[in-house]
């Protein structure tokens, strides 16, 4: 299932941070999650021209997707992989229908909460989901407080020393 979805900008300032269901969250630090996708990306840049349109972390697969100097992902914790990138596709190609008057100045200071009815919308067009299904609400699933340990990621790799980037 589709748990998250995140919209950068350019300079890796995440226009859309979305949560469906709590399971697998990314917490509400969206600027570690949309420096760590944009550094990623960004150091992808450096080493290829092909891009980067996957990324796993242990039961979160990361789908990626560019468009129009945009960073589109979505994250989830099953194998359907071609399912949600042609999802993923879909959300790109919405986003930009909805949000095309904006997008000129999009590179000058953009009052994000604009973009904060687009989750809904998704879900609403049956694009995407609030929880797997599995219990009426996230309250009672027991999976409901599991996260993406992205902080706990970040000190794990400040405080190892056999890491080097020659």
């Amino acid at each position: 299932m589709i748990r998250n979805l995140i919209i950068l900008d350019t300079r890796g300032r995440a226009l859309l941070c979305a949560n469906f269901g709590e399971c697998h969250s990314l917490n509400d630090d969206t600027e570690m999650v949309s420096g760590f996708l944009s550094a990623i990306c960004s150091f992808v840049k450096i080493l290829s021209t092909d891009g980067l349109d996957r990324i796993q972390l242990g039961g979160l697969r990361f789908m990626l997707k560019s468009w129009q100097d945009l960073i589109f992902a979505i994250s989830a914790d099953d194998e359907d992989t071609e399912k949600h990138e042609s999802i993923l596709a879909k959300i790109g190609d919405l986003f930009f229908d909805i949000y095309d008057s904006l997008w000129l100045g999009i590179n000058e200071e953009i009052d994000t909460a604009v973009f904060q009815d687009f989750p809904k919308y998704l879900v609403d067009h049956d694009l995407l989901k609030l929880n797997c299904g599995k219990y009426v609400e996230c309250k009672g699933c027991p999976n409901r407080d599991n996260a993406l340990p992205l902080r706990e990621m970040s000190d794990e790799l400040d405080s190892r020393s056999d890491l080097r980037f020659d």
